[in-house]
Parts: C-alpha cells; structure tokens; sequence
C-alpha cells in the first residue's frame, strides 16, 4: 500500500470535495492510501505537519501556495511533491493592494519551483505552469456520473433555467439580467432555478431558490431544463474549470455558457449547448432551447455522453493511479 498525504486548505471547500474526497475510498481500492490534513494556520504546526511528509511516498499540495520557507522544507522532506489546482490563484478573485499581490507571486513562485508535477483543471491554469518550466497534466473537474439523474425532456409552457453555484459568484447571473428580461417578454413562464447558498435579488424573471445540499443537487438539476453559465472574461475566471458545466452535461441539460476559459472547450456549439458571446445571442439561446424539447434531449444526451467518456471519476482516477502509483 503506498501511502499519500494529501495537504488542502478546507475540507468543505468545493475544489477538495469534488477533486480529491472523492478519490480517497477508490484509490485504497487500487492500493493507494489518502491520509488527508487540514494545512493548520500556525507556523510550528504547519511545519510539523510538512516535516511528515518524509514518511510518505509523495506528497499532494492541493491549491494553497507556500511561503517560500514553508515550500523548501516541503521539498527537503518530500520524495515526489504533486501540486492540484483548479482555479487562477496567482490572481486576485477581488481587488488587492500592492502588498497582498506581491505576497501571492511571491508565494506563487516559491511553490512552483519546487513541485515536481502540477495536475491542472485546464489549459489556462497548465500554460501558467509550463511558462515556468513545470511538468504538467490537464485533468478537468470529473463528477461519479452515477449519482446525477438523467434528465427527460418534455415541451412545458413553463421551461426552467437553472444555476448553481455559491454566493461568491451569484452576481455572474447580472450579467445575463437584460438578456433574461427580454426573453420572458417573449416567454412569460420563463423561470430561473437557482442552486446555492443564498438567492439572487432582482432578478427579472421568477427564481425558485433551493439551497444547496449535497445529497440534493442532482434532483435539484434534473428539475430543470436548460444549464446556465454566465461568466465575466477575466484573469481569475480564464482559471475556472467549469464544475457547473459537468454537472450540468451529466445530467442531461443544453447548457449556456459564456465563451470564457474552460467554457469553450466543456460546451460544443450547437452539439451539447450555444456559447452566446452578447445579450441578444444569449436571448436567442435560451428562446431556441425553451421551445424545442426535441433539441434539449438530443444536446443533453450528447452531454451526458460526453460526461460519461471524458468527464468520468474513473478517468481521475486512472491519471492520479498513474502518478501516485
């Protein structure tokens, strides 16, 4: 049994719970043992844990960059380091002084060099890596297809959009109000289901809120009817890997998406769902899909194919058994 420790920043945190928890039973199954820890705040801890990793053939850094102290005694311990990273974190989600964005290069680069492999939930975030040197593999955001409801299609008068996410990017869906507007003066029943932590304000049509839970989501999903994924085009969000798409294409929904970061390679055009770049393209979208049930289970079924060969736990786990093993 070789043995792994796993160092993350949040055990609730969505990037650990659906890139890594999900390995952990699996990958024992192959032989691989995830021994997982909270990164701890205070340095005499931190540094106790990070000395550990001597007793361990690889160590798994899960997106927290390193002071550089912390980052050497972490390679002199350390037999292979494997950094997981599935968002632009050498960049500010929100403004930042000069300060904080020279403490996150300076971080961004102490970790860099001393990590042997970095698995990337996308181009964007792999080409960072590459520039500097850094051998790297591109494993977007799998789901257990399993657990996702398919869903039927039917013609409704009442056709449900449908977003998940978090508070932290409720505010993507502004982005899409005017278009939103404009399509429910065309479609009256139009309606917005709305999957997370809290609800949306002023929104221009119907919202249904369910607050998220994890044992929920697929239902919530498969009781709606089209996927949503309005994204502002930024550094920060060129790093998204585009969660809410998989789930989406594995539940069986067209997705809409904006043609931002991982967005363009998760959607085909006219195959899977419309990559709307303007308010009208995106009206246009959302009024095509709410009036034709035939071509929401025809682009839902490609997604769930896709998901299924590409988008699959097993292929995870097929890449992490590769480098862990």
């Amino acid at each position: 049994m070789r043995r792994v420790l796993v160092i993350t920043n949040n055990l609730d945190q969505a990037s650990f719970r659906v890139r890594m928890s999900v390995l952990v039973g699996p990958l024992r199954a192959r032989g691989i043992d995830l021994d997982v820890h909270v990164r701890p705040r205070g340095m005499r801890a931190r540094r106790r844990l990070l000395r550990t990793a001597s007793s361990y053939d690889a160590v798994v850094l899960q997106r927290k960059f390193l002071d550089p102290g912390d980052a050497r005694l972490l390679q002199r311990a350390s037999r292979k380091i494997i950094y997981d990273i599935d968002d632009a974190l050498m960049f500010q989600q929100k403004p930042a002084g000069l300060i904080e964005r020279w403490r996150t290069r300076r971080r961004f680069t102490a970790t860099a060099n001393v990590v042997d492999v970095v698995v990337a939930g996308n181009e964007y975030l792999a080409d960072i890596f590459r520039q500097r040197g850094s051998e790297t593999i591109v494993l977007p955001t799998v789901v257990d297809v399993s657990r996702y409801a398919i869903k039927r299609h039917v013609q409704t008068d009442t056709p449900r959009l449908v977003w998940i996410g978090s508070r932290s990017t409720l505010g993507y869906l502004n982005l899409i109000y005017p278009a939103l507007a404009a399509a429910r003066r065309t479609l009256p029943g139009l309606r917005l289901v709305v999957i997370a932590d809290a609800a949306p304000v002023d929104a221009p049509l119907p919202v249904d809120f369910v607050r998220w839970s994890e044992s929920t989501e697929s239902q919530s999903l498969a009781g709606g009817d089209i996927g949503i994924a309005p994204t502002p085009d930024d550094a920060w969000t060129r790093g998204k890997c585009g969660f809410k798409i998989v789930q989406y294409l594995a539940t069986g929904l067209p997705v809409i998406a904006s043609p931002v970061g991982a967005n363009t390679t998760l959607v085909q055009p006219s195959v899977t769902g419309f990559l709307p770049a303007s308010q009208d393209q995106w009206t246009s979208a959302v009024l095509q899909l709410a009036g034709d049930a035939s071509m929401r289970e025809l682009m839902g079924q490609r997604g769930r194919a896709l998901a299924e060969e590409s988008l699959s736990l097993e292929r995870a786990l097929d890449v992490w058994e590769r480098l862990l093993a």
